[in-house]
């Protein structure tokens, strides 16, 4: 039997093929963008303002058809990450406020700020890719946790949702790595560690507040009542407190909703179907995506498991995604993307004895 310690050792070494296998697919897109690393900023040629935000800090860019993609946003951010002077640059996000909320990614490309343009447009990359290895290491451990072996941890790199996210510089490869990581250190009762860890998740993507209350959940089944108050309240203040910091900073308005991506349950799931006409992959990933949902959801009731339910929120947010989201393969896919980790990772036989057994043995305890 694989001893924890050795497993850790072995996890490394997921984390570091991880890392080359996302090199490779990186190295992959250059090769048809001319090696140019602009391309994964993912602006749009018809997307007027960022363009012309782009041109005028960087020499060369590689342009995606239409509006482009997230990764222009992000950069954008990267160059003044605390938003010290939002006139020139959060003024050129499409939403401001929703933008800025998700800081952490592009604060750490930009290295709070110190970082130049030409020299932010390869560390938004690279820090994807140590997020890739970091996340496949904690899964990697999680699955030997749970009665698998290490190389599950390649679930993690292998998903389909965050090879997109790596390939338009998005901030969910760094959001869930640490709330994956921070569902390890909280199966190792290391409390403080696993609140800073989703604080910081949700700095990257707000929808990880959802990770929190879920394990704040798990956590109040196990009788472990401060334990998931503190899990709770931790990232919330977090959030709050970086908003209340953005609306001191942002003193313009856009005039534009700031959420645009929710609505009524299923509403976007069966308006989808007009864009999925005669796109056999959108059709089969998006019927796939909302099958997944469903067995996930099945499978998180029966392990009783903290993975399961960590993550379980991103199901009722699913339902809620407006066609925007459930309208292309690409967008729904990186949107619930830890559901399809977290859902292998319950397959093994631990995702049932270990949560059982733990629920047990925490209530026993405190009764």
């Amino acid at each position: 039997m694989t001893t924890f310690p050795t497993a850790r050792t072995k996890a490394i070494v997921v984390g570091l093929l991880a890392i080359v296998i996302s090199t490779v697919l990186v190295s992959r897109i250059m090769a048809q963008s001319e090696w140019d690393p602009t391309v994964f900023i993912g602006f749009g040629e018809e997307s007027l303002k960022t363009r012309a935000y782009g041109e005028e800090r960087l020499s060369d860019i590689q342009f995606r058809p239409h509006q482009g993609h997230d990764g222009k946003f992000f950069f954008i951010q990267a160059n003044d990450p605390l938003v010290v002077d939002s006139a020139v640059h959060a003024e050129n996000l499409d939403r401001p406020l929703y933008r800025s909320q998700r800081m952490l990614y592009p604060f750490l490309a930009g290295l709070g700020g110190l970082l130049a343009p030409e020299q932010i447009v390869w560390s938004l990359v690279i820090v994807n890719l140590i997020a890739m290895g970091i996340g496949s290491w904690a899964v990697a451990l999680l699955a030997v946790r749970m009665g698998g072996s290490q190389w599950w941890g390649l679930a993690f790199v292998l998903n389909l949702g965050f090879v997109s996210e790596l390939s338009i510089d998005g901030a969910g490869i760094v959001s869930a790595a640490l709330a994956f990581l921070a569902v390890l250190v909280l199966l190792e009762d290391r409390l403080p560690a696993a609140v800073a860890l989703l604080a910081l998740a949700a700095l990257s993507r707000e929808a990880m507040l959802i990770a929190a209350a879920g394990s704040a959940f798990w956590l109040w089944r196990t009788s472990r009542t401060k334990d998931a108050v503190a899990v709770f309240l931790g990232p919330i203040i977090a959030v709050i407190l970086w908003a209340v910091y953005l609306r001191w900073q942002i003193s313009f308005e856009s005039g534009v909703n700031q959420v645009q991506e929710l609505g009524l349950p299923f509403a976007g799931f069966f308006g989808a179907f007009g864009n999925w006409a005669g796109d056999p992959v959108d059709l089969t990933v998006g019927i796939s995506m909302m099958a997944l949902m469903a067995l996930f959801t099945r499978r998180v009731f029966a392990s009783s498991h903290l993975v399961g339910w960590t993550f379980l929120g991103f199901v009722p947010l699913g339902i809620l995604f407006t066609d925007q989201v459930w309208g292309s393969w690409f967008d729904i896919s990186r949107a619930i993307a830890p559901v399809l980790t977290a859902y292998v990772l319950l397959l093994f036989p631990g995702g049932t004895t270990e949560g059982t057994r733990l629920l047990t043995t925490r209530t026993s305890v405190r009764s």
